[in-house]
């Protein structure tokens, strides 16, 4: 599966979460990151953790933790109330990774794979040569 192929797997998942991870292959621990939530491997079973409200993943402990501990993107919480519904490329981040509001309310962070950003014309993540700016590089046809 390529990048691209991945990425719109986890961007059509349920908003703000990660998509289910196969881990009989995988040694134990966690996958899929995601600001909100992960999958976490154990035995090979996998099990999705949700972080409560106002607390995000922690890259440095594997644990959800209040996102004043966590560097960004995760620790950076968007102000929604003014943004209508949708996803939105976090240009703070270099298009690496994208946001969700709605209904006012900041869904978290979700990362693009390595090598795409968010391209917000299809709503999800794509080569960087294939985006135009200010998220990629697509030159005007």
């Amino acid at each position: 599966m390529n990048y691209l192929a991945i990425c719109i797997l986890v961007s059509s998942a349920f908003i703000g979460h990660v998509s289910a991870v196969n881990c009989t292959t995988l040694a134990d621990g966690n996958y899929e990151l995601g600001c909100k939530s992960f999958a976490k491997c154990i035995g090979g079973v996998a099990s999705i953790v949700d972080c409560p409200e106002q607390m995000v993943y922690n890259n440095n402990t594997g644990l959800c933790d209040d996102a004043k501990n966590v560097s960004p993107p995760c620790g950076m919480l968007i102000d929604c109330t003014s943004s209508p519904d949708g996803r939105y490329a976090d240009k703070d981040q270099n298009c690496r990774t994208w946001y969700t509001c709605n209904n006012n309310k900041f869904l978290g962070h979700n990362f693009c794979p390595e090598g795409t950003v968010f391209d917000e014309t299809l709503n999800t993540c794509n080569w960087e040569n294939a985006v135009p700016p200010p998220c990629g590089t697509l030159k005007g046809k």
